[in-house]
């Protein structure tokens, strides 16, 4: 049993597959062959490619940094079970004690109350969904709540929410007349929230109901703190800006996220649907809520400032590729970049915010991961100028083996999406958003660090 009234049950870890090891090993020499490659190939003709120093020893340092985040990845798996394994609290005082519920049984099988929190501004014609399928959740109907928080909507929301009303017993509609912003939204649902664990939803995404129960299983650990789940674009077939963001997304989570996982240190748990533990949350909510950069209210990035104040605390957040989720990816080219501008901006800000505490908390982490990521985020757009405009413009230099070396480097990423999701029809896809990235989004950073002083939220 645990401090919950709950039976600890563990979960089977998956068998040794010979082949899947085999193929990793296989997709680890090949980066480090192309590692190895790019060195002797530098080293041997230098003088005849108008050798760049600079250039050089930057693509050695980021090739080597994604090689590691793509091993990282390669131990989610028995790291994540492990989690799953080492559950605390756990004692041997029977099947049945009382908890808090919402006027239920208790079951043996850990099942804690969970509050969904959706905060929503100008949705009538998507969160009937969202709503509806948190409900259709797997999961006893007693033991969930959602509340949702129409944050001054102008068109039929507040209608279809009062409809639900009458549909859903434990739905709490809060209607603001005036917009206050997504943070105080989800503030608001925290401190109404009577769940142990509160799943946080944007108002166009929900949780696949028949995994529902893998985001919450890992908070039988206490010392779990947040959890992601895995995302994938629902209009992702709209056109190839989609098929481009759902390989994006996959990658980001499969093996990005994944790979901060392995060290329990997600730096982002996902605004489209992660799941909290409130008592901890509630420890850092004013802080959070109260946010300044430059003197001013910091109004994007909510998800991962949020992140920030649990990983400070010392707990662990963690990334499910076992509990799915959907979200609208945007359809339009001026969307998405508003997109990447808001992203880049709140992740200028946490890294600013992170740096202070990580390396006391996780020192490991912050030297092999969290600082070189630093490092690589302000050298991409630096070094992709150089690459693409100052040596072809200046030195009559083509890129022509930077971007060789960075589609390298995807497919390499390609091959190991394929091993752990081989009915993925997008994977091709991502091949073209390394190339958008290059020579588009790349460049935002300098854009989104200019307009760090506009605080509005942008939109999709």
């Amino acid at each position: 049993m645990n401090g919950t009234g709950t039976k600890i049950i563990d979960q089977p870890l998956s068998r040794f597959n010979f082949g899947r090891a085999l193929f990793q090993i296989g997709i680890v020499a090949v980066g480090i062959i192309f590692l190895f490659f790019i060195i002797v190939m530098k080293a041997n003709s230098g003088a005849d490619w108008n050798f760049e120093p600079t250039l050089f020893i930057y693509t050695i340092f980021i090739t080597t940094f994604q090689l590691s985040r793509l091993i990282g990845a390669m131990f989610y798996e028995s790291s994540y079970a492990g989690f799953i394994k080492g559950k605390k609290n756990a004692d041997s005082r029977g099947d049945f004690v009382a908890g808090p519920v919402f006027g239920s049984v208790q079951h043996s099988v850990y099942e804690p109350t969970v509050t969904f929190v959706i905060p929503c501004k100008n949705e009538e014609g998507a969160i009937s969904e969202t709503v509806g399928n948190c409900f259709r959740a797997d999961y006893p109907k007693s033991k969930l709540e959602v509340i949702v928080v129409n944050d001054g909507s102008t068109d039929g929301t507040e209608q279809k929410l009062g409809e639900l009303k009458n549909k859903y017993q434990n739905l709490t509609v809060i209607n603001w007349k005036n917009n206050q912003g997504k943070k105080h939204a989800m503030a608001e649902g925290f401190r109404k929230a009577r769940g142990e664990i509160v799943v946080q939803l944007d108002s166009d995404s929900y949780v696949n109901p028949k995994t529902f129960r893998k985001i919450i299983e890992p908070f039988e650990n206490q010392e779990v703190g947040a959890v992601s789940a895995h995302t994938d674009p629902a209009n992702a077939d709209k056109n190839i800006l989609t098929k481009m963001q759902s390989a994006y997304y996959f990658t980001s989570f499969r093996i990005l996220k994944a790979a901060e996982s392995t060290f329990a240190t997600v730096l982002c748990c996902s605004g489209c649907a992660s799941a909290y533990r409130k008592e901890y949350v509630l420890h850092t909510l004013d802080e959070w809520l109260g946010e300044k950069f430059l003197g001013k209210p910091v109004t994007w990035g909510d998800d991962r400032a949020l992140t920030s104040r649990v990983l400070k605390q010392g707990y662990k957040t963690l990334y499910t590729n076992q509990a799915t989720a959907k979200t609208i990816v945007p359809e339009s080219f001026a969307k998405l970049i508003k997109q990447q501008v808001r992203w880049k901006k709140s992740w200028f800000v946490n890294a600013l915010y992170n740096a202070k505490f990580i390396w006391k908390t996780q020192p490991f982490v912050a030297l092999t991961y969290f600082f070189p990521l630093i490092a690589v985020s302000f050298l991409s757009p630096i070094m992709s100028v150089r690459a693409l405009i100052y040596l072809p413009f200046i030195k009559g230099v083509l890129p022509f083996y930077h971007i060789v070396g960075i589609l390298m480097v995807a497919a390499i990423f390609a091959a190991y999406y394929r091993l752990v999701a081989n009915k993925n029809k997008y994977w091709p896809y991502f091949f073209l958003w390394s190339l958008f990235n290059l020579f588009i989004l790349s460049f935002l950073m300098f854009y989104s660090l200019a307009r760090l002083n506009d605080r509005r939220w942008g939109t999709r």
